[in-house]
């Protein structure tokens, strides 16, 4: 047992130098420190990234500039880049109260609203919990009170704008 163990960390530590090579002029999706790698890896032709993170020893954020967007904290998967749409601008400006929320959450519109409202609502994994369409609306209630406690994304569409918003459930 403890050879295998001393064999893993041997691997890991290996792997954790090769992954964090800061040669390339493209990290795309990779981990960058010493809790944790990236590797490229070809199986049968195919190319696969390998990542893996321990513990947690900084802040989580997201930050996006339109172009690149960067993600600093446990490695997750880019939601974002499969909930967007790139035709439409994200530029909706939207209040979500209270957030973090525990029965529902209300939407205000800051622009009057002149088309009709799709809201989408994604746990972490991208899977979609909800989506309806409303009418056009300044204010529009959703009861969530049958959700889990958890990180949320809402998606919310009118006007032929955007905004995704992060909920927390209380």
């Amino acid at each position: 047992m403890r050879k295998n163990m001393f064999l893993f960390f041997v691997v890991f530590g290996a792997l954790s130098l090769v992954a964090q090579s800061t040669s390339s002029t493209l990290l795309v999706r990779s981990t960058t420190s010493v809790v944790g790698s990236s590797k490229k890896v070809m199986v049968n032709n195919k190319a696969y990234r390998v990542q893996q993170s321990i513990g947690q020893n900084s802040i989580i954020g997201l930050a996006t500039n339109g172009k690149y967007t960067l993600r600093q904290g446990f490695i997750q998967p880019n939601i974002l880049a499969k909930i967007t749409d790139k035709n439409i601008p994200l530029t909706l400006q939207v209040n979500a109260y209270p957030n973090p929320f525990t029965e529902g959450i209300t939407l205000s519109f800051i622009d009057e609203v002149t088309t009709d409202i799709n809201i989408v609502l994604y746990d972490v994994l991208g899977h979609v919990l909800f989506s309806k369409k409303y009418t056009p609306q300044q204010a529009i209630h959703l009861r969530l009170r049958h959700l889990a406690i958890g990180n949320y994304l809402l998606k919310i569409q009118g006007n032929q704008q955007q905004i995704i918003k992060n909920i927390l459930k209380k």
